[in-house]
């Protein structure tokens, strides 16, 4: 359909400014396709906008927040409507009432604001109250945030300890959030960074919006262990089934290789339970390589816990023993500290650490309380915050290109080519090759132990390597040519590439060790 000659159109939303925009969005995603299409937007106070007080998971019912604006669809009002498709049960979206197709995602990840006194309030053991009206997030964040913010607040009886942590319900739009937390009703608030970086992207909120932030220390959480509601960060469009016009717009606008994806994680809610009881996450997720890896961590509906990291094992592993290097992490390499004098400075203002070891002296660690900090993982995360480390977030181990779409987002705004690594210096010098700022702060010393060389020698031939230095370390120890070498997704794939040997790939150090547990 070359041109639009239909009548005008209407699409309906809800009627926060962040709604708004995402009708926005979808209205000229329509004019790219249909130029002479006449739109208009109109909005609609939903149900769950009218109640911003009761916590959504009092409330009887489903689709509190899509009911109101299916009825101006349903009685002809409206055409089209856009929704956060998070919004939608999954019963909802399987109605053949209506035809939908997503058509937009943006980052899925959860983000925490948190007030300028955060800091203070830590330093004073006091417990930070966050505001957010999900279970899932109530039920997955204070426990990752307890190993995560800095814990400034040592005594002589717990040396390392964590901060405290509570969830209380808030209610409202986005920007009735935020002006809660600049109110100082809470320490922070849980939001979806896809919100935050729409309205960004908005030239006429962006400057409010930037303005505000300014002041909020952001903290993004990890997927692994604080993974987003399913569907978070996609918009959907629907139309009655019998409105062809609608129905032709919205057949253009269908992504189906975003759709499947989504429908993975979407499948869950009917095994675990959703709507606003929903206490699990869940993200399918496409790395570098293309393979596809689900993650889903929380409470099921009947209360039993849920953590999986989910992908297709090539068949050539199964059946395999394999020599894991994740079996015998301190029997690899001694290491020596490189001298870091006291007037040591960075010039970056964002920095990457690849391992807690980089971190090794008060000198670093003064620089990196200075700065805008991310890791590798989130152990190395945890170990930072023991140090008194902000840490902003991590690529849950999936490498450094997997957030290069976050850095670049207008939430993080960083450049990830201007961003120091931290790592060891074999490692530092592969960073700088690939044309990144990179020190090493220690070096690793090869010391393999017998209980290595007895493993090695017992495999069938194939080995997983958590990095390159540990294959380098063993190669005079695998006398076979035909070895299957595996590695996590990431630099570390890239540098067994540039040295002849294509790895089987797995997402990541924990997705194998979960895939191993259960062979």
């Amino acid at each position: 359909m070359k041109h639009f000659t239909q009548r005008p159109l209407t699409i309906v939303c809800r009627t926060s400014n962040l709604a708004v925009i995402q009708a926005e969005r979808a209205k000229d995603l329509i004019l790219r396709h249909f130029p002479s299409a006449e739109l208009r937007i109109l909005t609609k106070e939903s149900a769950g906008d009218k109640n911003t007080t009761d916590p959504l998971y009092t409330l009887e019912g489903r689709d509190f927040f899509t009911k109101d604006i299916d009825d101006y669809l349903l009685s002809g009002e409206a055409d089209i409507a856009v929704h956060s498709l998070k919004d939608l049960s999954l019963e909802r979206t399987e109605d053949p009432a209506f035809v939908s197709a997503v058509f937009e995602r943006d980052d899925p990840r959860d983000v925490v604001l948190f007030a300028p006194n955060a800091l203070e309030k830590l330093a004073g053991q006091e417990t930070l109250t966050l505001g957010t009206s999900s279970l899932r997030r109530m039920e997955l964040v204070p426990a990752f945030l307890q190993k995560a913010l800095p814990h400034l607040a040592p005594t002589e009886f717990h040396p390392n300890a964590a901060p405290r942590v509570r969830c209380a319900n808030m209610r409202g739009n986005v920007d009735s959030r935020l002006r809660q937390l600049v109110e100082g009703k809470f320490d922070g608030i849980i939001l979806a960074a896809a919100g935050l970086n729409r309205l960004l992207a908005s030239a006429k909120h962006h400057d409010s919006i930037k303005a505000l932030l300014a002041s909020f220390r952001i903290m993004v959480l990890p997927l692994v262990e604080c993974p987003p509601a399913p569907g978070q960060g996609a918009l959907i469009i629907e139309a009655r089934a019998n409105n062809a016009d609608a129905v032709a717009v919205i057949e253009r606008l269908r992504t189906p290789s975003l759709e499947s994806e989504l429908a993975v994680e979407r499948g869950l809610l009917r095994d675990f339970g959703g709507g606003c009881h929903q206490r699990f996450g869940a993200v399918n997720l496409t790395l570098e390589n293309g393979s596809a890896v689900l993650i889903a961590n929380g409470k099921a509906s009947n209360g039993e816990s849920v953590e999986a990291i989910s992908f297709s094992a090539p068949e050539a592993l199964k059946g395999k023993r394999i020599f894991a290097a994740s079996d015998f992490m301190k029997e690899f390499f001694t290491t020596s500290y490189e001298a870091v004098s006291v007037d040591w400075e960075l010039a970056e203002n964002a920095v990457f650490v690849s391992h807690h070891r980089a971190a090794h002296n008060e000198a670093v660690l003064k620089e990196l309380r200075q700065k805008r900090v991310w890791t590798a993982g989130t152990r190395t995360w945890f170990e930072l915050a023991k140090r008194g480390v902000w840490v902003e977030g991590c690529s849950d181990g999936f490498g450094f290109r997997f957030l290069e779409n976050v850095f670049s987002s207008p939430l993080v705004g960083l450049n990830a080519r201007s961003m120091r690594i931290l790592t060891n210096t074999e490692s530092a010098q592969d960073w700088i090759q690939g044309g990144f700022p990179a020190t090493g702060l220690y070096t690793l010393h090869d010391n393999i132990s017998e209980g290595i060389k007895d493993a090695l020698r017992e495999a069938d031939d194939a080995f997983f390597w958590t990095n390159f230095g540990q294959y380098r370390a063993c190669r005079e120890y695998i006398s076979s040519e035909k070895a299957l070498h595996i590695c996590p997704s990431g630099r570390t794939a890239a540098i067994f590439r540039s040295h002849g040997i294509e790895p089987v790939i797995v997402p990541s150090i924990k997705a194998f060790l979960l895939w191993q547990k259960h062979q």
